[in-house]
């Protein structure tokens, strides 16, 4: 994969050391974890435990996740990251994820910086799917992937228990 991935207001790379303390700020931002898979006791430990561990990964391995950094080109600043995550072992169906950091919300940088990756994943002949899923009441995640083309899957939703809250999953594709 060739990083940085420049689209006209963003760069995308993993993560690195530089990103640690905004990406560990907004980890513990409370409501952004609530919809995501980390608490929002998340630590500098863990954050540097992450970033080094996908220290030259540039394509996550089957089963696994990679972690973006996104920034804005003009200033590197760093706003959020992407998640992919190669779902089979034929790592042509990739999950994405996204977070934004809440002053930088309802800008479109996650749909950008999503449209990225995914064009970027479909040029190099990479995937030949992708998938979502997102709590039914994370309304701007919902409408993210909408406007990306994914469509909503009903039958493959799901309701759990997360966070100690009974939540319903909605499950999205796009080929």
């Amino acid at each position: 994969m060739d990083y940085p991935l420049i689209t006209a207001r963003l760069s995308i790379e993993p993560l690195s050391m530089r990103d640690l303390h905004t990406f560990i700020s907004y980890r513990q931002d409370q409501s952004i974890a609530r919809f995501q898979g980390w608490q929002p006791d998340f630590s500098l430990e863990q954050g540097i435990e992450l970033i080094a561990s996908q220290q030259g990964v540039f394509l996550p391995e089957p089963g696994e996740w990679l972690q973006l950094g996104i920034h804005k080109r003009e200033s590197g600043e760093h706003m959020g990251d992407l998640a992919i995550h190669a779902v089979n072992a034929e790592a042509d169906c990739y999950e994405v994820g996204f977070t934004i950091a809440t002053a930088h919300q309802g800008n479109g940088y996650a749909q950008e910086a999503a449209r990225a990756i995914i064009s970027h994943l479909r040029a190099r002949s990479v995937a030949k799917k992708f998938v979502a899923n997102t709590d039914s009441r994370n309304l701007p995640s919902i409408k993210v992937l909408l406007a990306l083309g994914f469509e909503l899957q009903p039958t493959k939703g799901w309701t759990e228990t997360f966070k100690d809250e009974l939540v319903t999953m909605e499950y999205f594709e796009t080929t």
